[in-house]
C-alpha cells in the first residue's frame, strides 16, 4: 500500500458504497433496463435479493481483484486458495440474482419469504469482513 492508498476502512467503506449505489440502480433501475414489463412490480422480497445479491457481486469482483493482486505479489496455495473460494462466491451471487434469470428468459419466483434473501444478506456481511481483511 502506498502512502496516497486509503487506509483499509476507508477503502472498504468506498468500495462497499459503490456496491449500494451499483444495487440500487439495478434494483431500481432494472424495468427501464430490460426495456420490457415485468408485469406486476416485482415483489419486495424478490426486490430485496435483487439488490443484495448485485451488491455481493460487486463486492466479490472488487475482493477478486484483491486476491489477484494479492496472489500475484505472493502467489502459494493459500492465495490461490482464497481466488478460487471468491471466484466460487462470485458464481453463487451472479447465479442467484434474479436478474441473471431474467437476461436468460426465466421469470424470477418468490418462494419463502424472507429466506429468499437471508442467504444473501449473511453472504453480505462476510464478504465486507473478507474485504476489509484483505486490505489490512
Amino acid at each position: 500500500m502506498s502512502e496516497t492508498d486509503p487506509d483499509p476502512t476507508t477503502r472498504t467503506l468506498l468500495i462497499t458504497l459503490v456496491g449500494v449505489l451499483v444495487a440500487l440502480v439495478a434494483t431500481l433501475g432494472l424495468p427501464a433496463v430490460l426495456g420490457r414489463p415485468l408485469g406486476p412490480r416485482l415483489a419486495l422480497f424478490l426486490q430485496v435479493k435483487l439488490l443484495v445479491s448485485t451488491f455481493n457481486v460487486v463486492l466479490l469482483v472488487a475482493l477478486a481483484f484483491n486476491y489477484l493482486r494479492v496472489y500475484f505479489d505472493l502467489p502459494n496455495p493459500f492465495t490461490m486458495s482464497l481466488v478460487v473460494f471468491t471466484v466460487a462466491l462470485l458464481l453463487y451471487a451472479v447465479t442467484s440474482n434474479p436478474l441473471a434469470a431474467i437476461v436468460f428468459g426465466f421469470r424470477p419466483q418468490v418462494s419463502i419469504g424472507a429466506f429468499t434473501f437471508l442467504p444473501d444478506l449473511f453472504a453480505s456481511v462476510a464478504v465486507v469482513v473478507l474485504l476489509y481483511q484483505s486490505y489490512r
